[in-house]
């Protein structure tokens, strides 16, 4: 039975930490222990278990995420590497990561020591970024890797390699290499594939390209991405990793991306199809925002 848990809280969607102090409220009464970061503690009346990131997941069996995706992937980053399961509170207004609502937090606190739950693997992937034959920085994506143009509004040419083939080049304003967790994140926005997300796939779609077909490839997970900033670009670029961490670039470097090693373990308390979860907060939600009903 699950007896430690860590908690991230997005402050900015739970200002005064009603939702943090009703799961922690739900998991002590199960007889389990709350944690925090260290900067949340105080406000909510848990000083004896405030801690600072490690030392929580030091003690931690389970994480829970109260926010939206962008929580999440925050404190996905954090517990990927020790194997930590995570599950969502949605705060937010999609939520394609999150599990459940606020208003089911007892129940999900209840299902899980209970051991009513199930861990699912998402895969991820490794960027490295290369500039002058040399390795500069590494990271990991659970959603998607964006290389992009900076804050001019001038086109930035890239070209693409898949296991050292060329495959397109790309005038526009960049290129986003997902997984299929994020193929509902920034890729569909620029008119990439809906995937389920549990396949191994890597997804490769242009944003905004400046010619007559705009076509997204998808590979095998197995497959190495290389994506060189042409010598004529005179601007700095950008890589974004899960819209969390920011590189910049300039012309002539190349961006490597392919499947981590890593995967998320994210926590399932009951089983839901992936297409009624795209219609409902995809289409449903449309059709609410078209008829001015949110």
């Amino acid at each position: 039975m699950m007896k430690k848990i860590g908690i991230f809280t997005n402050k900015d969607k739970d200002k005064d930490l009603a939702f943090t102090k009703s799961l922690m409220e739900s998991i002590v009464s199960m007889g389990g222990n709350a944690y925090l970061l260290s900067d949340l503690s105080d406000e909510a009346d848990a000083k004896n278990n405030g801690a600072i990131v490690d030392e929580m997941l030091s003690q931690c069996e389970i994480v829970f995420s109260l926010g939206g995706d962008g929580t999440f992937l925050r404190a996905a980053r954090k517990v990927y590497q020790k194997g930590i399961p995570i599950l969502g509170i949605n705060l937010g207004n999609l939520g394609f990561l999150t599990e459940i609502d606020v208003g089911d937090i007892h129940n999900a606190v209840t299902s899980i020591f209970q051991n009513k739950f199930e861990v699912e693997d998402r895969m991820m992937l490794e960027a490295s970024i290369i500039s002058s034959g040399k390795v500069t920085a590494k990271d990991v994506a659970l959603n998607d890797v964006v290389i992009a143009r900076g804050y001019l509004p001038r086109i930035i040419r890239l070209k693409m390699y898949i296991d050292g083939v060329l495959t397109d080049t790309f005038p526009g304003d960049g290129l986003i290499v997902s997984t299929p967790t994020g193929s509902t994140a920034y890729s569909l926005a620029a008119g990439g594939p809906i995937v389920e997300p549990n396949t191994d796939l890597i997804i490769a779609t242009p944003i905004c390209p400046h010619i007559l077909y705009s076509r997204s490839y998808i590979t095998p997970s197995d497959k190495v991405y290389r994506i060189d900033v042409n010598e004529d670009y005179h601007h700095i670029a950008t890589v974004t990793v899960d819209g969390q961490a920011g590189y910049e670039i300039k012309a002539g470097d190349s961006i490597e991306v392919k499947k981590s090693q890593y995967a998320v373990k994210l926590v399932r308390i009951r089983k839901r199809n992936f297409f009624n979860v795209v219609r409902n907060k995809i289409y449903t939600r449309g059709e609410s925002i078209r008829n001015n009903e949110v």
